[in-house]
């Protein structure tokens, strides 16, 4: 039965990209555009990496051939992950000879471009060549061809990547300095080597890295958000790019991490030990970084790339927000050129090439999916003359004055949804993170039970135009219909860690599960993912609370089996139900006032 299930949930998150894929023609025409390789890029695919522990790892090298004759060692650009890096169209080891599986079955924005030698979410030796480094490509223990455990997210191999950092610092023709790069699973393992638990800190040779859209915090950041399981992006991941890299069997696989990713959830429903483990100790974090955090991938890699840059004591740090696809920007010449002076700095020692003089924060301001209102440099995030403001829940819509008597408001508890809708008066900018404190209570009506001692909410705030149609943006895994912004919350899973929220940013422990008891109304603190949005005059926002998703996102797909009865929303009077805001003064006057 449990085969059942797994099959069942993979097809249901594998099965609307597939189906999409098949009907645009994008299965069969990737929205990628390949290049041969530079002719001076030299290429030694499966160097053996030796480690500590007796066994070797599996790297592609891409060298300069000019500078290999000449004797002459390079600074080194390196990227780690499970994503088995023989995958490769020059390898004719790709579908059909093109790109990596990936692009054709993830919709994509725009046309990436970069080299046949370029692995899934990895630096293109075309670019960093020419630049005047070497790029290694490294697969982690146990996929790929490497050999050891094949784990995720752990301090084993943490530990691994270090131990290979500095084997590729002792080289001859590497010159000892090592940078980072790379995008999702490869942003994330640079956090984790950078904060090395095992050693204490960082590799010696490694000065610097640049995580493109990385998680932080795999429990909360994907796996479950706001209390809310997951059950779509673990098969899909599992299916379509850990068990085919595989050095050994999935049973292997089995017995280093005690399960499957879309079993973990299942016995260790809470956040202990294990899940503690996948955090990245971000707060450890001392070497320079250049983030990328976007405001496109709502429910993967925003908020824990965020807590990256805030986190890290870094005396060098910087921040790339943008609201695109991450591949597209990622390959685009100017994140390209960006990179490249960053790792000039700190690998090369160029120091005047103007980036110690960059702003620590680009922010990119959208109007909507397709217009871009403004980006400007920002010295922090979140921006400190933000003005967090409240707007109280009424009857259908948010206002900076509260009810003065209770009331409330129902829908049902699969398939329901209330709405509140707030009208700008003057232009006004909202960009940071967002909260929802929200009364709620769980009530039997209609479902012919008891009440229910749990419920599952997904909340999203969208901007509507003047007209009061719809504006869309750009969202994870290729959404080109994505709101402002999104949240969950499992009512059970409440409750705050006080250390580490903030009045605008809650944080849940993850650590406890507290029942309903029926007719019990309750305060849950939900956290809304941070976004930049422009409201001309006019416009509204609109927040949504529904006990089902909101915004389709294949593959992801939350568990809702909990639901049922009837969702009912208290506010006014005791009930201080609010929506707060993050509003940027300059853009025009704003509703209500701040928070204490």
């Amino acid at each position: 039965m449990a085969r059942i299930d797994s099959l069942i949930r993979t097809f249901q998150a594998i099965g609307p990209l597939a189906q999409r894929a098949i009907v645009t023609g994008q299965l069969f025409h990737p929205q990628c555009e390949l290049v041969p390789p530079d002719p001076d890029v030299l290429c030694e695919y499966d160097v053996a990496v030796p480690l500590p522990e007796g066994y070797s790892l599996k790297a592609n090298i891409f060298k300069s051939r000019r500078a290999e004759a000449a004797g002459e060692p390079r600074p080194v650009v390196m990227c780690a992950h499970p994503y088995d890096n023989h995958l490769l169209p020059a390898l004719g080891k790709t579908p059909l000879g093109g790109p990596p599986q990936q692009y054709r079955l993830i919709p994509q924005e725009g046309r990436p471009r970069f080299s046949t030698i370029t692995s899934w979410e990895s630096p293109d030796p075309n670019f960093w060549i020419p630049a005047g480094y070497t790029l290694v490509n490294l697969n982690l223990p146990g996929y790929g061809g490497s050999d050891g455990p094949p784990t995720v997210f752990t301090d084993a191999q943490a530990k691994a990547y270090y131990d290979a950092i500095e084997w590729v610092g002792r080289q001859p023709w590497c010159t000892g300095a090592v940078g980072l790069n790379g995008v999702s699973y490869l942003a994330i393992t640079q956090y984790h080597v950078a904060a090395c638990r095992h050693y204490g800190g960082p590799p010696p040779s490694l000065k610097c890295i640049a995580p493109w859209e990385g998680l932080s915090d795999m429990y909360r950041d994907q796996t479950c958000p706001g209390g809310v399981e997951d059950e779509g992006f673990g098969p899909f991941w599992w299916t379509t790019e850990v068990k085919p890299a595989l050095t050994g069997s999935a049973e292997g696989f089995i017995a280093a991490n005690g399960g499957r990713p879309d079993e973990w959830l299942e016995r260790r429903p809470l956040f202990d030990e294990f899940w503690a483990e996948k955090a990245a100790a971000c707060d450890e974090i001392d070497l320079p970084m250049l983030v990328c955090a976007s405001f496109s991938d709502h429910g993967l890699h925003t908020v824990g790339s965020f807590r990256a840059f805030q986190r890290a004591r870094s005396r060098h740090k910087w921040v790339y927000t943008h609201r695109d696809g991450k591949w597209d920007v990622f390959y685009s010449p100017a994140v390209q050129e960006l990179t490249r002076r960053f790792m000039d700095c700190f690998l090369k020692g160029d120091t005047t090439n103007g980036f110690l003089e960059r702003a620590p924060v680009r922010l990119e301001v959208r109007s909507s999916r397709d217009v871009i209102h403004a980006v400007r440099d920002e010295q922090e995030w979140p921006l400190a003359r933000t003005v967090f403001t409240t707007l109280f829940l009424r009857a259908a819509a948010l206002d900076p004055q509260p009810c003065r008597a209770a009331a409330s408001v129902g829908h049902p508890a699969r398939g329901g949804r209330s709405v509140f809708t707030h009208v700008f008066e003057t232009a006004t900018e909202l960009t940071g993170p967002m909260k929802l404190r929200l009364w709620v209570e769980a009530d039997a009506a209609g479902s012919g039970g008891p009440p229910p001692d749990d419920m599952v909410l997904f909340v999203a705030v969208e901007k509507l135009d003047v007209a009061g149609e719809p504006v869309p943006f750009r969202g994870s895994v290729g959404n080109a219909a994505d709101m402002v912004s999104r949240g969950f919350c499992r009512v059970s899973r409440r409750e705050l860690d006080t250390a580490a929220s903030t009045p605008w940013q809650p944080v849940l422990t993850g650590r406890s599960r507290k029942p309903l008891t029926p007719g019990e109304r309750v305060a849950v603190e939900i956290e809304l993912y941070p976004a930049s949005t422009f409201f001309a005059a006019g416009e509204s926002l609109r927040l949504i609370v529904a006990s089902d998703e909101i915004i389709p996102s294949p593959p992801y797909r939350k568990r809702v089996d909990c639901n049922h009865g009837r969702h009912v929303l208290h506010y006014g009077g005791e009930y201080d139900s609010h929506l707060l805001v993050p509003v940027i003064p300059g853009a025009g006057t704003h509703a209500g006032g701040p928070i204490a």
